[in-house]
């Protein structure tokens, strides 16, 4: 099979076909990446058992060696307090956390990760980095950097940003 141009691989699809301008383009192509990248890492998580939500629920909680606040975890996975209850629940079912009332301020809970959850985090986590590694190895390394730092910085800018303010 003959490797397309970026150029054939737009035209090729309609959805980026119909883009305008760069910048329709850009939101375009970042949906594609993500709904691909999710459905790829969304197919490896669940082959382990887990799915990606609750895979990072258990890095946050390996990483911070603590009982930390189920708000804290809501805010630093970017998720609802509602949605991260349901993650939490599923994981209290599996036996892989903990939660508890927190002692300064009994309207929270603090989650805890079990020795099952690091168990299998720890067995997960190098299976996965190599399974990154695989799905990025098709750009080389200052591809990825720039297109990374492209990202983060655009979604730095969007912060606070609102259709209500044009």
């Amino acid at each position: 099979m003959e490797k397309l141009s970026v150029s054939q691989l737009i035209r090729a699809n309609k959805t980026l076909n119909r883009s305008r301008t760069s910048s329709e383009l850009l939101v375009r192509a970042s949906a594609l990446l993500y709904n691909k990248a999710e459905k790829i890492t969304n197919g490896f998580f669940l082959s382990h058992g887990i799915t990606a939500a609750q895979y990072n629920v258990l890095a946050l909680l390996e990483e911070e060696d603590s009982r930390i606040n189920q708000l804290t975890i809501s805010k630093r996975m970017l998720v609802s307090p509602g949605n991260i209850t349901r993650i939490l629940d599923k994981l209290i079912s599996a036996g892989l956390i903990e939660r508890e009332e927190d002692p300064q301020d009994r309207r929270h809970k603090r989650v805890l990760i079990t020795a099952k959850g690091r168990a299998l985090h720890q067995k997960i986590k190098p299976i996965y980095h190599a399974f990154i590694r695989r799905l990025t190895g098709g750009l080389p390394e200052e591809v990825r950097r720039q297109v990374a730092y492209a990202m983060v910085e655009w979604a730095h800018q969007l912060d606070g940003f609102s259709y209500e303010n044009l």
